[in-house]
């Protein structure tokens, strides 16, 4: 059963909420299931080792305030997404462009005979 438009999350997007003893977690949803109202979040561990992480499963009849955020993460993200994305088009630019030198002497020759 596919969830209604505004009504889910997408994984890897950055969520906050309040629980219902006014906790406030924040992290990466890991999976979501509209049927049961499950998020799974992926949150820094609270153990503070940086290589961990804590995965919180939360019921969200239970929770407020629910919201995507567009913090740095995001932006981080999407700015790492347009170096990628000009990376790929410097790349096919420089192909065209040694195709292009490539035939330059094809057609030179082709002209001088």
């Amino acid at each position: 059963m596919a969830a209604p438009p505004g009504e889910y999350f997408s994984v890897g997007s950055q969520v906050s909420c309040r629980t219902c003893q006014e906790q406030r977690l924040q992290g990466e949803v890991v999976a979501f299931d509209y049927q049961s109202k499950m998020l799974a979040l992926k949150c820094p561990s609270s153990s503070g080792k940086p290589n961990h992480a804590d995965i919180l499963l939360i019921n969200l009849q239970y929770v407020s305030e629910v919201e995507n955020c567009k913090g740095k993460e995001g932006s981080a993200l999407s700015h790492v997404r347009k170096i990628v994305e000009k990376h790929f088009r410097d790349v096919e630019s420089q192909k065209i462009l040694q195709r292009s030198q490539a035939q330059q002497p094809q057609k030179e020759a082709a002209l001088s005979s």
